[in-house]
């Protein structure tokens, strides 16, 4: 009997350890949420009973473990010129980094074309944009030179990610002031002559106002709203992605539709992402649950 006993304890540490291991869920990829996400990601394992083992230290150590099955989850950013990986996994976008443009609410300018945008921030590759008048600004405004205002790259993606996609890979004007995201808020709110270039949208009442982009004076303009950045009609974006093997989808739902909720929406903010609209959310919701 022994022999036997001695079996079937083996094979129930054998049990206990695939079972402990079923429950981890090892997530990977961009450090642009690990501080943001951790005490999000600590509170869905208590309360689903499930360890989460996050390894956030880059994009591309990231997606070398999701194809090393090293990884069950990635979240990260590509440059906009590269595409994410195709099957056998499946890529779905959580939220975007914008670009976007901020002025003093009591600035009577509410959109811009892209070439404008290019002219007031870019070293080159556009005609200069230096007084407000030549935006067609007109009284006090039309003489007045613009103070540009740019959050500086060590803050956020925004000056890559503005040379990228609309400057053709162009400096930013050397009479710029960079500074942290609250510095250049607090300058553009509180100047009667200042332009910011920031990865946030302006909250209600902040005494500041995000510009529209346009493709040219014939096209309309778009605000960086949630609908506007996923579907692609504000231009300065920059996606965060989801990366998981499809048939690790039955186990990982739990955690995949955490990851779309809105909880996790609001570390995605606090990270300077804007998440996906909600009805995006809930059909991808949807979307995940139909590859059970």
């Amino acid at each position: 009997m022994k022999p036997f006993r001695g079996a079937t304890l083996l094979l129930g540490a054998v049990l206990l350890a695939l079972t402990m291991r079923a429950a981890e869920i090892r997530l990977a990829g961009s450090d642009l949420l690990g501080r943001a996400l951790a005490p999000a990601l600590e509170k869905f394992g208590r309360e689903n009973d499930v360890q989460v083992a996050a390894n956030l230290d880059g994009t591309r150590p990231g997606l070398d473990r999701l194809r090393a099955g090293d990884a069950d989850v990635v979240v990260f950013v590509l440059p906009p010129s590269e595409h994410p990986p195709g099957e056998p996994f499946v890529v779905r976008a959580l939220g975007y980094q914008p670009a976007v443009i901020v002025v003093p609410e009591s600035a009577p300018l509410t959109q811009l074309t892209l070439a404008q945008a290019q002219g007031i921030f870019a070293a080159s590759g556009a005609q200069s944009v230096s007084l407000w008048g030549e935006l067609g600004l007109t009284g006090e405004w039309r003489t007045r030179t613009i103070a540009v205002h740019v959050v500086a790259p060590t803050e956020a993606l925004t000056v890559p990610l503005f040379r990228r996609l609309a400057a053709n890979g162009a400096e930013i004007k050397t009479l710029a002031s960079f500074g942290a995201l609250d510095r250049v808020l607090s300058r553009v709110r509180s100047s009667d002559n200042a332009i910011g270039l920031v990865p946030v949208v302006p909250a209600a009442g902040s005494g500041l106002r995000a510009l529209a982009l346009a493709s040219s004076v014939r096209d309309p303009a778009h605000l960086p709203t949630p609908e506007a950045l996923h579907d692609g009609s504000y231009p300065w974006r920059l996606p965060l992605y989801i990366a998981f093997r499809r048939e690790a989808a039955p186990r990982l739902l739990t955690f995949l539709r955490f990851l779309l909720s809105d909880e996790c929406g609001e570390v995605l903010a606090q990270a300077q992402f804007v998440p996906l609209p909600v009805s995006a959310r809930n059909q991808l919701v949807f979307e995940l649950e139909e590859l059970n």
